[in-house]
This record gives structure tokens, sequence and C-alpha cells, in this order.
């Protein structure tokens, strides 16, 4: 019990990137390089082309920029294997229902439906979703779908695909199928002509591009997409992450011309069958070998994506979920001179130094319910989600602890509520050192979510709620209310606390459209996560926090 074992970081370090991108809190954003993002071009017909390369060159070397082929994968997948698609056959089989999606990051959660485990996945760059006979999106998904989830490699949470009962045959559909793979198809074309088809850099020479398109039903991708992409006809290049998501297209697009299109094996997952040769105009820096784009097709509208999906917030107030904000330890691990959660496992983390903050990202951020707690000598234990060791832990000086979103003692925080655990190691190794422990409420609240219930299950003990974000004013000054960023399942049962304004209520005074913050247990063998609190509406919100601020003293008269 004196740390986090050496056996519990491994497998941590196994699914960590998914939990985090699910659940990372708030930090401040690491410095990186102006251009960073890839719009800024470089035209290889100038006569200062080879002084602007040279510089472009320099530029790189300095900043540590990570342009290369470990942008396109997670660290944490030794198996895969940039501009390689994973041979079919490959991934190893998982049956579950879907209790989690993340929308923005590709990424969730499902339960065994053997054993009743809960698996975090990330859905690799190539990784498609299959549902309803056609290519789909998480959102299209409802929760509690059985899914076949198909793992690329054991004891990892990276999927290449996951299909549906329906879907897992594809080309081949049942004849009373076929109407709802036609609606979905429908759906999807809409989804993507929207965002640009997904694909990676193959090559890059001079001012030509050869893009392979991503695809999880190549079957049908040319009878969705050949009357967009012709040879002579012009088409849109905007730079991606790995998870797909751009920055500005309006802005950062590159027209291209389609010089020629050629076909590509599909006995592997997640390729299309179809790569594109394309001529630009300018080579961005994000045109890289191995690097992701979106192509837009003839004649589609390229227009920013939803606020919070795209990586950028033009036209908007500033991003209050940080979540949802560009994870540069993530996509350029070469800025960082230390371990991290997202990358850079070969290196050392980062040692605490007195009177030194750390920088961002160098915690390791850990998961577990609050066991015990001494606030005076600023220490206490708790039970890691999953694992179930019990690990002591200390406050560092510059530390805190926060309780529905506001300051507190470790032991105002009561004992079995899930909190994220904020660790350094200590001089043994062990990460025993707390920068922050905080409660899911102070999170939520912290970035501005909040779960809206859909849909009520409450024999079953569920709730099925969506992940959102506020109303936020744009360009024009009005309020614009943002598309869920992601939906999950709740857990209630005749021990959660429902609280409406200054009251207890009832779990039945639950209602669909409810907006509410959570407080849980931690996820144990044979115990699923649950609800120990549920507060119902912005105005309990605030009188929760406030309730736990201290009070002025009274003025003297």
């Amino acid at each position: 019990m004196n740390g986090v074992s050496s056996k519990f970081q491994a497998s941590e370090a196994s699914r960590s990137l998914s939990l985090l991108l699910l659940e990372r809190g708030p930090t401040s954003a690491a410095p990186r390089a102006r251009g960073v993002r890839g719009n800024a071009r470089i035209n290889p017909t100038s006569s200062d082309t080879k002084a602007s390369l040279i510089q472009l060159k320099f530029s790189l070397l300095t900043v540590g920029l990570a342009l290369c082929f470990s942008t396109v994968c997670c660290a944490s997948d030794a198996t895969f294997k940039p501009l390689e698609f994973p041979p079919s056959g490959s991934a190893h089989l998982l049956n579950g229902e879907l209790v989690t999606a993340d929308f923005i990051h590709r990424a969730g959660q499902f339960r065994d439906s053997k054993t009743g485990e809960l698996h975090d996945f990330i859905m690799q760059s190539v990784a498609a979703i299959l549902y309803n006979g056609a290519e789909a999106d998480l959102r299209d998904v409802p929760l509690g779908t059985p899914m076949r989830f198909h793992v690329s490699n054991a004891g990892n949470s990276q999927i290449v695909l996951a299909t549906d009962e329906i879907s897992k045959n594809i080309p081949h559909i049942e004849p009373s199928n076929e109407a709802a793979a036609k609606e979905q198809r429908k759906n999807f074309i809409e989804f993507t002509k929207k965002r640009g088809v997904p694909g990676w850099i193959d090559k890059s020479d001079g001012n030509t591009l050869t893009i392979t398109f991503f695809s999880g039903d190549p079957s049908n991708f040319k009878t969705m997409f050949r009357n967009d992409f012709v040879v002579g006809k012009d088409a849109a290049v905007c730079v991606a992450n790995a998870e797909l998501r751009t920055w500005n297209p309006g802005t950062d697009k590159e027209k291209a011309t389609i010089v020629e299109i050629q076909n590509a094996p599909t006995d592997c997952y997640g390729c299309s069958g179809v790569r594109l040769v394309v001529n630009v105009p300018y080579m961005l820096e994000g045109f890289r070998r191995g690097r992701c784009v979106r192509v837009f097709g003839s004649g589609w509208p390229v227009k920013d994506s939803f606020y919070g999906e795209s990586l950028m917030g033009y036209g908007y107030g500033r991003l209050q979920t940080t979540e949802l904000m560009e994870n540069v330890a993530k996509d350029y691990p070469d800025q960082f001179p230390f371990r991290t959660d997202y990358g850079n496992e070969k290196l050392p983390w980062f040692q605490l130094k007195t009177g030194i903050a750390p920088p961002p990202f160098a915690e390791h951020l850990v998961f577990g319910e609050l066991v015990k707690a001494d606030a005076a000598a600023r220490t206490g234990q708790f039970r890691t989600d999953r694992s179930g060791e019990v690990v002591d832990f200390a406050l560092i000086p510059e530390g805190e602890a926060k309780y529905l979103d506001a300051k507190a003692t470790l032991a105002d925080i009561p004992g079995g509520t899930r909190c994220r655990f904020h660790l350094f190691q200590d001089e043994k190794g062990a990460f025993t050192k707390a920068s922050l422990v905080s409660d899911e409420f102070s999170f939520l609240a912290t970035n501005g979510i909040t779960y809206r219930i859909e849909a009520s299950n409450l024999s079953a003990g569920k709730l099925n709620v969506a992940r959102q974000i506020p109303e936020t004013k744009n360009y024009n000054g009005d309020m614009e209310r943002i598309p869920d960023i992601g939906r999950t399942e709740l857990r209630v049962n005749e021990s959660t606390r429902v609280w409406k304004n200054d009251q207890q209520v009832k779990l039945s005074d639950l209602a669909v459209g409810d907006a509410l913050l959570i407080n849980l247990t931690s996820e144990q063998k044979g115990s699923p996560s649950r609800c120990t609190d549920i507060w119902i509406g912005v105005n309990t919100h605030k009188l929760a926090t406030e309730s736990r601020k201290p009070k002025p003293a009274p003025k003297k008269k």
C-alpha cells in the first residue's frame, strides 16, 4: 500500500490514453510553435523554395515537432504501424454492449457480454463503425447496442473495427435489413460530406500528394463517393490529427486537382480500396508522409467543423471545456522531455522539484475512490478503479483538494467518492505524491459539462444521458446550442441521493431533459460504478458549490 505498483502502472498504461481522452481534467496548454497545425504554405515552384525549405527544416529541428510517423498512431499501440493497414484477422474479438461514446475523440467504453468487465476503447485513425448494415459514426449507435469489437492486440484498448449483428457480414445483408442499411448509408454520406473523407498521405513529392482513403465498408465506398472524386476535377485537402479532427477547413483548405485514381488492397482493416493522386499549388506543413487528412469532393461545402469538434473555435468565445482542445502531448510528444500519459514511454517521468511548479501533462492521472483521509497531515488512501489496489498518497505542499467545485480538505470528500488523483513519483519511483485530488462534480463543473437525461429505466437502475457543453455566443453575438459531445450510461440504485435546489428528492423525480452533475463510486470487479449523488439543474449546481465555500466573517459594527 506504499504507492501505485509497477504492475498497476503497466495495466494503466495499456488503457490510459482512451480513459484520459474521455476524462482528463483541466490543465493549461503546453506551448507549441506557430504553424504546427500544418497550414503554413510552401510553393514548390517558387524561386525561394530552397531557402524556405532550409528555414522550415531548421524550425522543425529547433522546436522538435513530432510531424513524423509517430503522430499518426497512438503511442500505446505497439502493433499499429503508420501507413500499414492492420491485416484482416489480426485483431481479436470481444463482444459487449456500448455504454459510453465520446464523439469528439472517437473513444468510448463497452461492458463485456461474458464477464461484465468494463473495457475502455479508442478508435485508431483507420478504425470504422458498422451499424445497421452500413458505415456509421459513434453518434449513430444507441447505448446498449450489442457490438463486436475488433481489438488490435491483447491487453490494449485500440480497436480497428466495431460492428453490430446486422453488419458483421458486410457486404452480405439480409433482405429484411436492406432498408435500414440504405438509410444508414445516406446518413453517413451526409455526415462525411460535412467533414471530408478521412485518409492518410502515402507519399508527398513536390506538389503531388498520394492519399489513401479510410473506410470500413470498401464494397460500398466507391458507390457512395465515386461521382465526387473524378480525374480532372477539383477537391480540397485539409490537415487532420490522429482523431481525424480538422482545425479551420474554411481557411486551411488547400485546393487540389485530381490527376489519378488508383486501386488499393482491401484485405485489411480500414482501407477503402481507393487511392487518390492530387496536385496542390502549395504544400502545407502538414502534408507529410504518414499524416492524416480529410478530403472534400468536388462541389462539397468546405466549412469549419462544429464547435467543440474542430481543433479551433473561430467565431466563438473562449472554449471552456479543456478536454476538447488539441492534446499537444499526444499529437506532438517530441515537445516533451519526459514521459506523459500519452506517449514517450521510453523517457523517465517528470520529477518534482521544490518550489518549481510541474509543467503541463507531467502528472500521471489515476482514478479511484477515496478510502480514508487525514486533513491535518494531508495524506490518505484510495482504491484504484478496476484493479482494487489500495494506494497511500500525500498532497504536495502546493497541492490541493476540490469537492463540489470548491477548495476543500481531503476530509471534506466523503469516503467512497471516486476521484481523480494527479500523481507524481516519490523517491522510490511509486506514484504517491498528489498535486490535485478532485471529485467528478468538480471536473464536470470546471469544464462546463453537464449530463442531460435522454432516457430513464429506473427498474433496471440505468439513466442514458448525453454529454453537453453550455450554449456559446457565436460571431453574430447569438447564443448557440452546441451539438452533444458524447453519450453515456449512468447506474443508480436505492442508495443514490438526488438533490434539487436545497432539497433531497426521489429518483422518480428525475425527468428527461434534466441537466445533471454527479458523483460516483469507483468501478470494481463485480461492482459497476454507480452514482452516489445527482444534482438537478444549474441552480442546484450553484447552490452545492456555494455550500462548500467559507462564509464571510460578519462585519464589525
